[in-house]
């Protein structure tokens, strides 16, 4: 039988990096087979010179000075295309090309760890910058792959899966991720509240830290003078971003943090706290999702993460079950927006309208929300039928369609679809 396994990866403007774990295990790195280097991709592609075949990542940005025959930075273009060796092709179709080289790598490496085939049973993608039309992402980059289901987070949602999975011993206060995967350092800052319960885990994100290190300079001698100007701005950064807050543990993420250039800065970030320096915190994190969505674990029970792509509400209705009232939940607080949805059959006495009821996990009270049927039709019982499906067009925007199905042969279908939106920001400012 074969082995079961989840993948986390992660998508950046760089590269495509792939972990996997098995069933009641944690994320293990892999490597590229035959070598002894991190499983990761970098996003190029080109065509054989004779126009048969492909040339992925390294080998294929080794050839950028043939023109017309090699494309790179693929996640950066999305939507747009480029000519290969005379043919036309868009930046979604090359990627999942990559995509899908990358997964046979991995396949091949696994099937070595094991000696044993391997069932891929799903996959989570941490991606940053996070894709505004997921829906398009997901149809055009992983559709096909020898994947059982495909998830898709932001790189802040792989470091709440990574972190939370850690001895409870690592998980402070406030926590700091610096990525220098790119050559700008990024900063999250993730901050835990143990008054609620479940912990609530917020994580802000830093863009524009100042902190800049290029992966080529035009010479020793000026290598070395940025590098002495670039330790003394991260010991003052940190400096700042630990000024006032319990910060019990950073992480240094990225190439950009290999070298021994940063002595200054390493007394400041190992003052008083644990300080780690890896790769693949994000397709591990990554991996830790897909694994809890596969085989729930307890895990998560204990932490409500509200990210920017989460709802920060519990959306539910007031209903009769058995002739007791009882409380329906629909959507749930800490759900990515884009995937929240709902429908369920409702069987009401008159259709005048709906109430959902409201919750902000910030702490505001509950209130109520009125979708207005305006159906004047008098019925005996419960003899109207209606479908509602809720789903998020963006975290604080609800959009309710409530649709007719008649009451068998009795009332047919006759009223046309409602579609209402709600605004859910205002209430939770």
């Amino acid at each position: 039988m074969a082995k079961k396994v989840v993948l986390g990866c992660e998508l950046n403007r760089d590269f495509f990096q792939i972990v996997y774990a098995p069933e009641g295990g944690r994320p293990v790195g892999l490597n590229i087979p035959g070598t002894e280097e991190l499983l990761q991709v970098p996003l190029a592609i080109a065509r054989a010179e004779n126009g048969d075949g492909w040339i992925y990542g390294e080998d294929a940005a080794a050839m950028a000075d043939k023109k017309g025959y090699v494309a790179q930075d693929l996640y950066a273009k999305r939507g747009g295309s480029v000519k290969l060796a005379g043919d036309l092709y868009t930046y979604d179709e090359l990627l999942h090309l990559v995509i899908l080289f990358g997964i046979r790598l991995a396949i091949i490496a696994m099937e070595k760890l094991f000696s044993d085939d391997v069932d891929i049973v799903a996959m989570t993608v941490s991606c940053d910058p996070f894709p505004s039309d997921t829906k398009t992402f997901q149809e055009r980059c992983f559709k096909g792959l020898p994947v059982g289901k495909v998830f898709l987070q932001g790189h802040e949602e792989s470091i709440f899966s990574y972190l939370i999975h850690q001895p409870e011993r690592m998980l402070g206060y406030v926590t700091g991720v610096f990525d220098l995967t790119t050559e700008e350092m990024k900063v999250y800052c993730m901050e835990l509240n143990p008054r609620t319960s479940p912990v609530v885990v917020s994580i802000t994100k830093d863009d524009d830290t100042g902190i800049v290190k290029k992966k080529h300079y035009p010479s020793i001698m000026e290598h070395d003078r940025t590098l002495e100007e670039m330790d003394k701005k991260l010991a003052e950064y940190t400096k700042n971003f630990t000024s006032g807050r319990i910060v019990t543990s950073i992480y240094l993420i990225g190439d950009g943090f290999k070298k021994d250039w940063y002595k200054t800065s390493r007394a400041v970030l190992c003052r008083s706290r644990k300080v780690f320096a890896g790769n693949n915190l994000f397709s591990k994190g990554a991996a830790f999702s897909a694994a809890s969505i596969i085989w729930p674990g307890t895990e998560k029970e204990d932490f409500l993460y509200l990210g920017r792509d989460m709802i920060t509400c519990n959306i539910g209705m007031q209903v009769m079950d058995q002739g007791q009232e009882a409380y329906m939940p629909l959507l749930d607080a800490g759900t990515a927006w884009y995937d929240a949805k709902c429908e369920t059959e409702l069987l009401l006495e008159s259709a005048d309208e709906i109430v959902l009821l409201i919750q902000p996990v910030s702490g505001m009270d509950t209130y109520e929300e009125h979708i207005r049927i305006g159906i004047d039709e008098q019925r005996d019982g419960r003899a109207f039928r209606f479908l509602l499906k809720l789903s998020m067009k963006d975290p604080y925007t609800l959009e309710a369609v409530i649709k007719d199905e008649g009451f068998g042969s009795i009332f047919p279908v006759k009223y046309p679809d409602i579609v209402e939106t709600v605004n859910l920001k205002k209430q939770d400012e």
